[in-house]
């Protein structure tokens, strides 16, 4: 996948901002492992008031959250599916709108939606590694644009599996994973 960069963010605190573009190059990397590679999915940035709006709109969760992924793609349509079930990271047949990309664009496949200032501080007040935390949050977002889910224990091992292998191609350990923390 290629990853965008959107920013809807009203104020950009310095602190934010080195969260995310500290490790750009090995986000693009990490996007680019999974998905097709002509998809294309936006990372935005928002304000934590902006993202406890759309946590409460399309989670029912009170507050802000650290990432939220809306995907643009749908589990049935008409002729072949763009990704088959088990390809490129795709836990199940996707399709796409017939004219998602544009003319010569690649297709939007969807957005993960992050909350810098809030990732910031959390992982400020757990001692968490701000560049490990974006790579899981940026892997695990594409990996929801591509179906995956983690509503049950068998559901969440099996995306950490995936989470675990992605990361680990690029050097770097899955934050959560045998105890470890980001």
């Amino acid at each position: 996948m290629i990853l965008g960069l959107v920013d809807r963010r009203s104020q950009r605190e310095p602190a934010a901002v080195l969260v995310v573009a500290a490790p750009w190059s090995t986000l693009a990397g990490l996007a680019g492992a999974v998905g097709p590679a002509d998809w294309l999915v936006d990372v935005v940035l928002v304000d934590d008031e902006a993202m406890a709006g759309l946590n409460l709109a399309y989670r029912g969760a009170e507050g802000p959250t650290d990432v939220l992924s809306f995907s643009y793609l749908g589990a049935d349509g008409p002729g072949e599916p763009g990704v088959r079930e088990g390809a490129r990271g795709a836990r199940r047949d996707l399709w796409f709108e017939p004219d998602g990309g544009g003319a010569g664009l690649p297709l939007l496949a969807g957005e993960v939606v992050l909350a810098p200032r809030f990732i910031h501080e959390r992982c400020a007040q757990r001692g968490w590694a701000p560049d490990r935390e974006m790579a899981l949050l940026v892997v695990h977002g594409c990996l929801h644009i591509l179906g995956w889910e983690h509503e049950t224990e068998a559901d969440r091992r099996a995306m950490r599996d995936v989470e675990a292998a992605v990361l680990r191609g690029f050097g770097l350990p899955h934050p959560l994973a045998e105890g470890q923390e980001p």
